[in-house]
């Protein structure tokens, strides 16, 4: 099991200390949206744990699934014609600098696999699967680990500074659990030193301009569609790279890893202007809400979020144990973060979902904290 060894820990200015064994802790890469029991059959839970729009299933994603059902009997179009070029068309990238995933997380998988770099550098607390596809790859792991004091922000000269030992840097942007949005700027200086991945899974839930447009030998810029378009279930992302590293990592993936109806799916979703412009109508305005209200909330600090989920700080683990065990007796879902790297099991992430189901959070919530 030596892909699982245990390498070291940057502190945020860049000092080295002993991190944690993982070798036989898969638990460790284990994320939200548990809502299956024991025999594979979902529950019936209001789930906050992950990230995904609630806004749902558009007419047009339900209109393609249904409309070409009966094209499952046929494999994939293994050059996914109609997807890349919606992607191409909505994103304003080239097919050439283009490789479809299943799911962004597949990225990180294939890239660390065909590439193989020595050494890797993760910016956390961040998502699980960069470790967990890091040591799959067999790649020595450190983590530059941001401060709670500090909102998690990254000091960006400490940052390049570590880097300079590395052969890449996976950075979130958005960053997953905190809601971080690391500036372009500092991730071209990073580029100077190193090679970049960069996860922007959230990107279409804020206003901020992605880094697609940098792309480069330094510069390799992932996107999730599956939480944008709450299809999760069909497992749909693409990467935007460079053009001798597309060819690659191209022949290097399953020809046919997105599935025919995610193809469909993707293709509709990407024509729906209407669909995310209602997706960040909701979210400017239910933000607002939700923090405000999480805010006036006993002994929980929130940090500012840039997207569609919050990362909260209760007062004690004991605390944090409590509200998650209460809010499942109401069978409601929070993601407990005691497996990021980082943190602990006093902090918490919830999604952003609808009114109604925010304020029945928020009141579940707020009892669970008034008997602490």
């Amino acid at each position: 099991m030596n892909r699982y060894e245990h390498g070291a820990r940057f502190k945020s200015g860049g000092t080295v200390g002993a991190t944690r064994d993982v070798s036989k802790n898969l638990n460790r890469y284990e994320h939200g949206g548990r809502v299956y029991d024991a025999a594979g059959n979902a529950g019936d839970w209001l789930d906050f744990s992950a990230n995904i729009n609630p806004l749902g299933l558009s007419e047009k994603i339900l209109r393609a699934l249904t409309d070409n059902l009966r094209g499952v009997t046929n494999y994939p179009d293994p050059n996914a014609t109609e997807l890349k070029r919606a992607i191409c068309r909505r994103y304003g990238v080239s097919e050439t600098n283009l490789v479809l995933l299943n799911g962004a997380a597949e990225f990180f998988y294939l890239y660390l696999n065909a590439t193989r770099p020595a050494k890797v550098l993760l910016f956390v607390p961040s998502f699980a699967e960069y470790e967990r596809a890091a040591r799959a790859a067999s790649c020595d792991v450190k983590f530059f680990v941001t401060r709670a004091a500090d909102n998690f922000s990254v000091n960006i000269d400490a940052l390049c500074d570590a880097a300079k030992n590395f052969d890449c840097v996976i950075i979130g942007r958005p960053n997953n659990p905190t809601g971080n949005l690391i500036d372009a700027e500092k991730i071209l200086r990073l580029a100077q030193i190193t090679k970049v991945l960069v996860d922007e899974s959230f990107i279409d839930f804020t206003d901020a301009e992605s880094v697609r447009k940098f792309a480069s030998e330094k510069i390799s810029v992932v996107q999730s569609l599956t939480k944008i378009f709450a299809i999760p279930g069909l497992r749909l992302g693409f990467a935007v790279v460079d053009k001798k590293l597309a060819t690659r990592l191209n022949l290097a993936k399953d020809v046919w890893n997105v599935n025919f109806l995610a193809q469909k799916a993707g293709a509709a979703a990407l024509s729906d202007e209407d669909f995310l412009r209602r997706t960040r109508a909701w979210l400017s305005t239910e933000k607002i809400f939700f923090i405000e209200r999480l805010s006036n909330l006993r002994g929980v600090k929130i940090f500012p979020p840039t997207v569609n989920f919050v990362l909260l700080k209760l007062d004690t683990v004991a605390a944090a144990e409590k509200v998650l065990l209460d809010l499942r007796r109401e069978k409601i879902l929070l993601r407990s973060c005691a497996n990021f790297e980082g943190l602990n099991s006093s902090y918490l992430r919830t999604a952003i979902r609808s009114r109604a189901e925010n304020i029945k959070l928020l009141t579940a919530l707020e009892k669970s904290l008034e008997a602490i």
